[in-house]
């Protein structure tokens, strides 16, 4: 699939929360939608800390089958949790968290396969646990949404 990388600056300003000191993702994916041309997908990448108003905190948001998605690397860096960064594995779990929400974006629900990338993660640990490939049955389902 073609990729093209474009820097865009949107004021997320009126999308803080002071209560909770966090950005909503819902928001602004909303400002991302208008940026993707026809068929193509769009994700955001952000070092925000992001919620969903029923999640403390998300990784990433994206339209079920929608233009748009959002990742942060706000919580995917190990030094949040008390350990030594490495940049290897923030950047796995980046990879993973884009391809997920890329996912969602092209209609992919969560899966239930251990390893399968649709696999919904609550904690870095999981994200760190599941493959960066989708199972079988979702490469299937994405072969036919594509079409």
């Amino acid at each position: 699939m073609e990729t093209r990388l474009i820097q865009v600056h949107i004021d997320l300003t009126p999308f803080f929360d002071p209560v909770r000191s966090q950005y909503n993702a819902n928001e602004i994916i909303k400002e991302l939608v208008p940026l993707a041309h026809g068929e193509d997908k769009i994700v955001g990448v952000t070092d925000l800390d992001l919620f969903i108003p029923v999640l403390k905190y998300i990784f990433g948001q994206a339209y079920l089958g929608g233009s748009a998605a959002l990742i942060s690397g706000h919580r995917l860096e190990s030094s949040r949790y008390g350990m030594v960064d490495d940049p290897k594995v923030f950047f796995e779990r980046l990879l993973k968290s884009i391809l997920h929400e890329l996912g969602h974006a092209f209609g992919l629900v969560h899966c239930l396969q251990p390893s399968c990338i649709m696999v919904s993660s609550t904690y870095v640990e999981e994200i760190d646990q599941k493959s960066d490939l989708f199972c079988k049955q979702c490469r299937s389902e994405l072969r036919l949404l594509k079409m």
